[in-house]
């Protein structure tokens, strides 16, 4: 555009405030960790969802009428809810073992023409959300993040993290 002239503050400060405007948007962005390099874990939306007593936070890029699920992290809750009608916070060790000896939580992910590759166990993780969804569109924010165990996986060792703004399919 020709004869547009921008003052050299704004050339300056209008970045800033792109950058600003995308991080507060809720909508899409990237987990981090040492899993990056071999992963690319850049998301469109979180979804969470709270059904039969497992609570999964799901980042997802939509790809056509489909979508791919870069990463879900999935933590059984039904022993942590006090009733049935509990929307409070949870704090969540997804390295717990529980009963049966399996872990509470559990990290997976479904992309189009990607091998389906299952994570090692978690050494430790954390899962915190400042509310629970239960009904279509609940907002849900809260952060995770995961050590998978030592061993020769490629995943082994390494570690994924990131915080959310979630909303309930």
């Amino acid at each position: 555009m020709e004869g547009v002239q921008v003052s050299a503050r704004l050339r300056f400060i209008a970045p800033a405030i792109v950058a600003l405007a995308t991080a507060c948007g809720g909508e899409g962005g990237a987990l981090e960790g040492s899993v990056t390099p071999l992963l690319d874990l850049k998301y469109q939306r979180a979804d969470a969802q709270l059904a039969e007593g497992t609570l999964a936070v799901s980042f997802i890029n939509v790809q056509g009428t489909g979508q791919n699920v870069v990463l879900k992290v999935s933590a059984r809750v039904t022993d942590m809810l006090p009733d049935a009608e509990y929307t409070g916070s949870l704090d969540i060790d997804l390295a717990q073992a529980l009963e049966d000896g399996s872990q509470r939580g559990s990290v997976d992910r479904s992309v189009l023409d990607e091998p389906v590759r299952p994570f090692p166990l978690l050494q430790r993780g954390n899962l915190f959300v400042k509310s629970l969804p239960k009904t279509t569109g609940d907002r849900v924010s809260g952060e995770f993040n995961v050590t998978f165990v030592n061993g020769t996986d490629v995943y082994s060792g390494r570690t994924i993290f990131g915080r959310f703004e979630a909303t309930a399919p």
